[in-house]
């Protein structure tokens, strides 16, 4: 049998004396050095934590030889929290294991901090390349995130990262060395990313006090949900389809050109988590950008008043570029957007015109990108007298380019 035992930060004297006993018996102890040298009189085989398929052979070594006694897996807290506790269940099997947990180190920091820890998300940086794209994204829509850090991916980089992508209205707090020599630091995102130095052992708290109400809501917002002037805005149906069509992925950089209420972009902004830049430049449509990315906080969104093209220079170059119309100016809109456009990027266009659509599509054709266009109609019953009846929309072609 193996024991996965999560240890406190308060060593040997946390765990119960179920665990102590087990450790006491056992024939192979593993762990790192932090936890090995609170069983330093004690006389067993100790192999000393390195990589985990290391750690994994030397167990199965041990348990080859039939020596009978269990083998005791030593980890930090509870060990099913980006912990090794899922590593050793992986490679030996439910059954060959049992797991011990302790006091987690995010328990830990949370009573420091004497926050609740109802709703939180738990993600881990440490020993893993940092999706900053998505931690955004995480930040926005959890109200509370706490995060394993390590010695590249530090509070101070991860706070500068988010505090890049626009995210405000965050208290932040570093819980470092937990126990004996502890350090608890409350800030901004502006004050921790400062910060030249931390202690390897830390977690990372990000809490928004003023969560969205509209933050919950999926993909396919209801129209309702959003400020527009007008009826300006894309319809949540045709919204949906050339989303679609933009195929965006984690981190994306996105602009919606001509974007008047914002809700392509708003979208944009929550399926991606990357960089998003609504161009408008009617001034009422644009203070509805605003308005609406406060509502549904995105504070990846970067508001652009101006009209395309030379409202565009100067942006990130876009892996997927939106054209809500553009009219008689859609060529100018579309040669800019392509010659900026990244290798296999997407760019959309909504028309409500032949000439728009066709002008489109056959920009698309002549630069040899592969290309679709669809028209697209929808009727919604609305009440007539004591019955119903379908009143149309005017039908919207969605033209979509690919370029190679």
């Amino acid at each position: 049998m193996i024991y996965v035992i999560g240890i406190g930060i308060r060593g040997r004297n946390s765990l119960f004396p179920e665990a102590l006993g087990i450790i006491e018996k056992a024939g192979l102890l593993v762990g790192g050095e932090r936890h090995l040298s609170e069983f330093r009189a004690l006389a067993v085989e100790k192999v000393r934590l390195g990589g985990l398929d290391e750690a994994a052979s030397v167990i199965e070594k041990y348990l080859k030889g039939k020596k009978g006694r269990p083998v005791a897996v030593l980890a930090t807290g509870d060990p099913l929290i980006f912990g090794i506790g899922s590593f050793i269940i992986r490679r030996f099997g439910k059954k060959r294991v049992r797991v011990l947990p302790n006091v987690s180190t995010v328990q830990e920091a949370f009573s420091r901090i004497k926050e609740d820890m109802n709703g939180v998300k738990l993600l881990s940086v440490h020993g893993r390349e940092a999706d900053y794209a998505l931690l955004s994204k995480e930040a926005v829509l959890n109200a509370k995130l706490a995060l394993f850090t390590d010695n590249v991916n530090t509070p101070a980089r991860i706070c500068s990262e988010l505090k890049e992508r626009g995210l405000g209205g965050v208290r932040a707090f570093v819980c470092e060395s937990l126990g004996a020599d502890e350090r608890v630091t409350e800030g901004t995102l502006e004050s921790i990313s400062k910060r030249r130095s931390f202690d390897p052992l830390n977690m990372l708290i990000l809490i928004r006090d003023a969560v969205p109400a509209t933050r919950k809501t999926g993909f396919g917002i209801p129209d309702r949900l959003f400020s527009h002037s007008g009826g300006m805005i894309t319809k949540e149906e045709f919204r949906v389809v050339s989303l679609s069509k933009l195929e965006l992925s984690e981190g994306d950089v996105v602009w919606d050109i001509g974007a008047c209420s914002g809700s392509i972009a708003i979208e944009a902004a929550r399926l991606a988590g990357g960089r998003v830049f609504a161009i408008e430049r009617d001034k009422r449509r644009a203070s509805d950008i605003r308005e609406n990315k406060k509502r549904f906080g995105c504070e990846g969104l970067a508001v652009i008043e101006g009209e395309a093209p030379g409202a565009l220079k100067g942006l990130p170059a876009p892996d997927a570029a939106f054209i809500g119309g553009g009219g008689r100016g859609v060529n100018a809109i579309l040669s800019y957007a392509a010659r900026r456009l990244k290798p296999g990027g997407r760019a959309v266009v909504n028309a409500v015109t032949i000439e728009t659509a066709s002008a489109a599509f056959g920009f698309f054709g002549k630069k040899g990108w592969e290309k679709e266009l669809i028209q697209m109609s929808i009727s919604k019953a609305r009440p007539a007298g004591d019955l119903n009846m379908l009143a149309a929309y005017n039908p919207v072609f969605i033209i979509s380019g690919k370029k190679p």
